[in-house]
């Protein structure tokens, strides 16, 4: 889509100018709802008012949980929407909601052709399970991400840094 190579560009004023036009015009499409989030989260890194970065956040959440109730399994929509909450400060108490989306999507990437980027799907969570102190599930989750991409980098060095 020539609107994720906007957002790889640093275009975001431009993307979402575009996405938000195509969002009006067809609410039904999910994709739409996914890719104006994520760049919403792009812009969010690229801003220093916190006000305005968190008015954008709650606003990517929107169109995640949008793109979602749209099309379940929107892979995009929903890895976004965990990594992002991943950042919410811990008082948010969203922990248990990111664990829970990366475990949909492993469910639902185990029904698909391997994809490069499921391995990140590994990776974070075995992050969350870490951050909550559950290391050996943490462990558990990068070896399985590691057997599916043993070229994955960052899953074999958590588990070198494990002691695995």
């Amino acid at each position: 889509m020539a609107l994720r190579q906007l957002i790889e560009a640093g275009k975001l004023d431009d993307a979402i100018a575009a996405l938000e036009q195509r969002r009006a015009a067809e609410p039904a499409v999910a994709d739409y709802a996914a890719t104006l989030g994520h760049a919403y989260i792009r812009k969010c890194g690229i801003i220093h008012d916190a006000r305005d970065q968190g008015l954008l956040a709650m606003s990517a959440d929107k169109l995640f949980d949008t793109a979602l109730n749209l099309d379940p399994s929107n892979w995009e929509a929903r890895f976004t929407k965990a990594v992002a909450m991943s950042y919410w400060p811990p008082s948010m108490n969203k922990g248990e909601e990111v664990i829970s989306h990366f475990q949909t999507l492993i469910q639902q990437q185990e029904f698909k052709p391997a994809q490069p980027e499921f391995a990140e799907t590994y990776l974070w969570l075995g992050d969350q399970y870490q951050k909550t102190g559950q290391h050996d599930d943490a462990v558990a989750v990068w070896g399985r991400g590691a057997n599916l991409f043993p070229t994955h980098d960052a899953l074999r060095g958590r588990l070198a840094v494990a002691g695995q």
